[in-house]
């Protein structure tokens, strides 16, 4: 289970890089008007949409998401991002408190981002909820794992 463990902080780490990342792209997009070139060109796919009722519904996802206002999604991504890499770095340097707010943090990203797919529907949110459902449960263990060992 440690090395599941490692596996997950791992990617808790890959995905905290990742959407610090996504939010610099994201606001070099925003101001540099390709989001609104994007906007554009889905637009008109929609409008001579074939009856392809999946190529339809991403163009409508990419459209909607190119109008809507990218604060949001930056803040996010950025707050996300910084607590994933902030969570990963206290519980690799066992901070004794690291396990039990780690949980707590990560209980957080679940409740704030399933809020937020009622609002939205983006199913990324659900595969980031599952994930990190996922690490609760490993950071759980492995809290557990730590305090049996201190007790032998």
């Amino acid at each position: 289970m440690h090395g599941s463990f490692l596996f997950g902080l791992g990617m808790q780490a890959l995905i905290g890089t990742s959407q610090l990342l996504a939010a610099i792209v994201l606001q070099i997009a925003w101001r540099t008007d390709e989001l609104t070139e994007l906007a554009n060109w889905t637009g008109n796919a929609l409008k001579t949409q074939t009856p392809d009722p999946i190529a339809a519904s991403l163009l409508r996802q990419i459209h909607d998401f190119s109008l809507h206002p990218q604060t949001f999604w930056s803040v996010y991504l950025i707050g996300h991002g910084l607590l994933n890499l902030s969570v990963v770095a206290a519980l690799l340097t066992k901070k004794p408190w690291a396990h039990p707010v780690s949980m707590l943090v990560l209980a957080g990203f679940i409740a704030y981002q399933l809020d937020r797919y009622w609002l939205t529907h983006a199913p990324v949110l659900i595969l980031l909820s599952v994930f990190d459902f996922v690490v609760i449960l490993l950071v759980w263990n492995e809290h557990r794992q730590q305090r049996l060992a201190a007790k032998a």
